[in-house]
């Protein structure tokens, strides 16, 4: 009798309060209080630590319409006179576009909402099913709050609060199970998904809750959790139901310049058709092409769209895109073909691919790539040539270890825009962020839900783009390129232009955006390199060379600088040499006819006291000048072996009594010695006393050598010395090692002019970051924008120049 009466007495409680036959034991628990109408739950362990995390999140605060992060950083709030000790519920629900109303739900403690002490605090009561319902104004902001057995709810709104007592609660199966699943974390994230938008006027279901950890962290959020859908409804993520996810390569090729990607992946393409079919409620088929295909990546660029098909196969895929395409021509060795749909391949993806128009396909490494205009297909190319993808990204590299390797869908959000996905899961709208390089969203297919990564992370510019190489610009001339582009100094900038020659013999002048300023025509090939020179000694500088028939001095304007050009009637057999020997600008040019020598100065006239001005055979390499200590040394090498060793006048400095047989590696500068390499492979060295002693250096035919300052190197075949430091390249034919300093830094260049790559090296032999690039010749290096970073020029396709910068 005393059970039955304790049992009436439990029942008329819970009626009285909730007027429903719900438990007293579930009234206990926190979530049975979620009022009916909520969209958005987090799962707060420490509501202090948590309310700072949202207010010093620089990620979380620049999400438009970020709900909590408005809610925490709400000045003098009623919520903030609130101190709970243990586990909370805090509640979000929408009332239009601009305004929610926010439910806390917790245990109550000791000091959990005391107001004695608080001033410009004010109460007052509001009767409601036989409870008091305490009304709290503070300052501008007003709450209402209650108490119900052990559990204090306070909301911003009392239709809301009263709902709840009347048992209007969260009674959804589904999110029911999204709310249980386990948290690790300080903070979980519960969310009903909004349709995703196709366009302005079709939406789409895409999955009903997403339930996860959320680290908010001083750089950015991370996310682990789960994404729920609902097996009796039609939504997207159901189209990967029963597919193993498959390896996710796509940032290998989504370029460091698309706004945002896509990557789905699967094995069974019947099943993704049938699973389509279901969703759209349609019968499309999926082309026979994609038996061949396991990952699609979609591409939307700056004005197009672009789609990356991930192959098992190639050539079967070939096989079944051959009725759609036609050659054409190659950009940077790749084929081109014009694509034709003669039929839609990809609408049935959509949503999962936008309707688009594709024009160009080309392959890439184990990619089929489809993009509207060839422009775009060349500006891809580039970008894959130079590493200029997202792998290669210090930002991406941070995040890529915190994804799975495999996934049904992911999605990056690039150049600073959280995009669609990302921000539904935040229940946010998209924005752009400061600092914020990427927004990652990845899904792993699992029976009827998935695993979800998120991770947002903050970099600052300069570490965003620490390591990074980007084609500034690319000039195509009129006709192909002869010999290297070379950087030429704007003094009015102090920074560079370049000037580069065609096989017409056109000189052209090309600003640093890539404007060409200036063409004009000579009478013939530059011999050598344009030098810099200063004749009228007042900081504007001139562009110095010659051409088998003449010495051409040119102001930065391409006109001729008085008294030059200078003309000759026996053919220039060597490229000019300028020497500066105090570094006054007190030009000398010397002009060799085969065994003639003649010097100029800067006025065109002949420097008389020169009285060297005829060797004893063939002249073969270019006079140089070199000084060691306070002493000036003019190294003339001849076709019978011998090397004269001269003073400023002309003079024997050093007397000889061997013969060399040269190869085209100038004579270096090795210590206080001169170091000539012979074409038997034989280094000479020569002290300041004629004394010379041979070594055998026992190296291939296709060795060089070169020295500059500290830095010496070697390269045989494709074995490459930076001080002693080996480097083995792969197998190719390499151009000859340039060295050049900037910055108190050392680079070291080589080209393989088979593949058309670029290396740069520094004194250590550490390969640069992402390197190698496309290109086809030498480099010239320089800071052409005075910015502080570095570029460097390389001849690209037969007419084309480009331009690259080193972040």
């Amino acid at each position: 009798m005393q059970k039955l009466s304790n049992l009436a007495f439990v029942l008329a409680f819970v009626f009285f309060f909730w007027g429903c036959d719900t438990s007293s034991k579930k009234n206990k628990e926190l979530s049975s209080f979620i009022p009916e109408s909520t969209q958005t739950v987090l799962k707060i362990k420490n509501w202090g630590i948590t309310a700072q995390d949202f207010k010093k999140n620089n990620l979380l605060n620049q999400l438009n319409g970020e709900p909590f992060s408005e809610f925490f950083n709400t000045k003098k709030s009623v919520f903030d006179l609130v101190k709970p000790t243990g586990n909370v519920i805090l509640c979000k629900e929408a009332v239009n576009d601009s305004t929610n109303h926010f439910t806390l739900i917790t245990k109550i403690s000791a000091n959990l909402f005391k107001l004695d002490s608080i001033e410009g605090v004010s109460q007052t009561d509001i009767p409601f099913n036989g409870k008091n319902i305490k009304k709290t104004v503070f300052n501008a902001s007003e709450a209402f709050s209650i108490q119900i057995d052990s559990v204090f709810m306070m909301s911003t709104s009392e239709a809301i609060l009263k709902k709840s007592m009347e048992g209007k609660v969260k009674k959804n199966a589904l999110f029911s199970k999204a709310f249980k699943l386990k948290n690790d974390q300080q903070l979980a994230y519960i969310h009903e998904l909004n349709a995703l938008k196709e366009n302005d006027s079709i939406s789409y279901p895409f999955a009903s809750l997403a339930s996860f950890d959320l680290q908010v962290l001083p750089d950015g959020v991370v996310g682990n959790g789960v994404v729920l859908v609902n097996d009796s409804l039609p939504q997207l993520l159901s189209v990967f139901k029963g597919q193993i996810p498959q390896k996710n390569d796509a940032a290998s090729i989504i370029p460091l310049s698309a706004k945002e990607a896509h990557s789905f992946t699967f094995n069974d393409v019947n099943l993704l058709e049938k699973n389509i079919q279901l969703f759209k409620s349609d019968s499309l088929h999926i082309d026979p092409l994609f038996e061949s295909i396991n990952e699609i990546v979609t591409l939307k660029l700056s004005n197009e769209n672009a789609i990356a098909l991930k192959s098992l196969d190639t050539q079967i895929t070939w096989d079944e895109l051959a009725k759609y395409i036609s050659e054409k021509e190659t950009f940077r060795e790749v084929q081109l073909f014009a694509f034709t749909e003669e039929q839609p391949l990809f609408n049935v993806f959509t949503p999962l691919i936008e309707d688009t128009t594709f024009s160009i396909v080309f392959e890439w490494e184990d990619f089929i790539i489809f993009t509207e205009t060839e422009e775009t297909a060349q500006q891809l190319i580039s970008d894959f040539l130079n590493n200029a993808v997202l792998a290669n990204a210090p930002y991406f590299e941070s995040a890529y270890v915190q994804l799975a390797q495999a996934s049904s869908l992911t999605t990056y959000s690039l150049q600073g825009y959280s995009g669609s996905f990302f921000s539904n899961m935040l229940d946010t709208k998209s924005s752009k962020l400061n600092n914020f390089p990427s927004a990652i969203v990845q899904l792993i297919y699992d029976r009827d839900f998935a695993h979800l990564n998120l991770i947002c992370k903050e970099t600052s510019g300069k570490k965003q783009d620490s390591g990074l190489i980007n084609q500034l610009i690319s000039v195509s001339l009129d006709r192909e390129i002869v010999g290297k582009p070379q950087f030429f100094t704007n003094h009015n900038t102090l920074g560079k232009d370049i000037v580069v020659q065609d096989i017409s013999n056109v000189l052209y002048f090309i600003s640093s955006n890539g404007k060409t300023l200036w063409k004009k025509q000579l009478d013939g090939a530059i011999l050598g390199s344009i030098n810099e020179v200063d004749i009228l000694r007042n900081g504007k500088k001139q562009l110095a060379f010659s051409t088998r028939k003449t010495l051409y001095v040119l102001d930065r304007n391409g006109k001729d600088v008085a008294p030059f050009p200078k003309k000759f009637k026996d053919p220039i057999t060597q490229p000019v040499s300028i020497f500066d020997y105090d570094n006054n600008r007190k030009y000398r040019f010397v002009i060799c006819q085969d065994k003639d020598v003649f010097m100029y100065d800067g006025q065109g006239k002949d420097v008389s006291g020169f009285t060297f001005n005829k060797a004893s055979s063939s002249i073969v390499l270019p006079p140089q000048h070199i000084r060691i200590g306070n002493k000036d040394y003019i190294l003339i090498a001849e076709e019978n072996g011998k090397l004269n060793i001269l003073s400023r006048v002309g003079k024997e400095r050093i007397k000889l009594n061997k013969t060399f047989e040269f190869s085209e590696i100038p004579i270096e500068k090795e210590g206080s010695n001169f170091v000539v390499i012979t074409k038997n492979k034989s280094k000479e060295t020569i002290s300041q006393d004629g004394k010379v002693s041979s070594q055998a250096l026992q190296v291939s035919k296709n060795y060089q050598f070169a020295i500059e300052g500290t830095i010496k190197v070697t390269l045989d075949d494709h074995l490459l010395r930076i001080n002693g430091q080996l480097v083995e390249l792969p197998l190719g034919v390499y151009s000859k090692p340039q060295i050049f300093s900037f910055n108190k830094e050392s680079f070291i260049a080589l080209t393989e002019l088979k593949e058309h790559k670029v290396y740069l090296f520094n004194k250590s032999g550490k390969l640069f970051p992402n390197f190698p690039v496309y290109g086809t010749s030498e480099i010239d290096m320089a800071d052409a924008n005075k910015n502080k970073k570095i570029n460097l020029i390389v001849k690209g396709q037969p007419k084309e120049v480009l331009l690259y910068q080193l972040n």
